[in-house]
């Protein structure tokens, strides 16, 4: 995405600030653009994420709470934070590949567990401010009353009692998954936070289209959690999630025009409409 002069300005006195090596490469790159206010920095041989605030953020996400969420995590979990300074959050770049295939149950669960065994953030993952944000951000000409109807119903049953509460990410999908020799690694937090580890694997479940038996069967074999347990909680969110994708590309429709969504979002609320039969 571009970046007016003053935004590269302020970027550069960060990196010069906080990444030393930066004087003596010279410059770094002119910064590719990705998404959602992000830019690839190429520091001498080192690359870097550098991320800026978008101007309409969602509830319960901030560069802080990313900053943060990385900052508690061990090595081997996420990319290692520089700073957060002037608006601009660094983190280091994580080289690997990223594949467009799931990835496998036995390595996404051991990912998983690895993660939810960590302290809580400590934020909650609140959903319902989530779903109302799309509602009001969404097309008006594509809010029906059966969207409205669930909204009011979910808002009225309320969430889910959490089975486990851990730290989560919220958006494992394959494009969020670096492939490091024999590892995996999350990339892009922005949505991080404490919930519930069923909701976690629901919306991985959701994001990646699998059926998720063999990932919930890993997990609880992992988490000493029993499997029928661990099956019902996730059922109870699926729901949950599925509402929330749908609400999402709904969102991201009346921002981008982009038909894609649409599409999405269409075969989401179908979904979610065979979730009540």
């Amino acid at each position: 995405m571009p970046y007016s002069k003053r935004h590269n300005a302020s970027l550069q006195k960060v990196i010069t600030h906080y990444l030393p090596a930066a004087q003596a490469a010279g410059c770094f790159s002119a910064l590719e653009g990705l998404s959602g206010g992000s830019v690839h920095c190429n520091i001498g041989e080192r690359q870097y994420i550098a991320r800026h605030p978008v101007l309409s953020p969602m509830p319960g996400v901030s560069l802080k709470r990313q900053y943060r969420a990385l900052k508690r995590l061990p090595a081997g979990i996420g990319p290692k934070p520089v700073c957060l300074a002037d608006g601009w959050l660094i983190v280091e770049w994580l080289a690997g590949e990223v594949k467009s295939e799931p990835a496998p149950a036995r390595a996404l669960s051991s990912l998983l567990y690895q993660l939810h065994r960590q302290h809580c953030f400590g934020w909650r993952i609140c959903l319902l401010p989530l779903l109302e944000y799309y509602w009001q951000n969404a097309s008006p000409a594509r809010r029906t009353p059966y969207w409205l109807r669930r909204l009011k119903s979910m808002k009225h049953s309320g969430e889910p009692k959490p089975l486990r509460l851990a730290p989560v990410h919220m958006d494992v999908h394959a494009g969020n998954l670096v492939y490091q020799q024999n590892t995996i690694r999350l990339i892009d937090w922005e949505y991080a936070g404490d919930g519930d580890i069923a909701l976690e694997l629901a919306a991985a479940i959701a994001a990646n289209n699998i059926n998720g038996e063999a990932l919930l069967r890993a997990y609880a074999s992992l988490s000493n959690i029993d499997p029928e347990t661990l099956h019902r909680q996730v059922a109870r969110w699926r729901p949950w999630v599925m509402m929330l994708m749908a609400s999402w590309y709904e969102c991201r429709w009346r921002q981008t025009q982009d038909r894609t969504f649409l599409t999405l979002a269409d075969e989401a609320w179908s979904l979610l409409r065979a979730t009540n039969q």
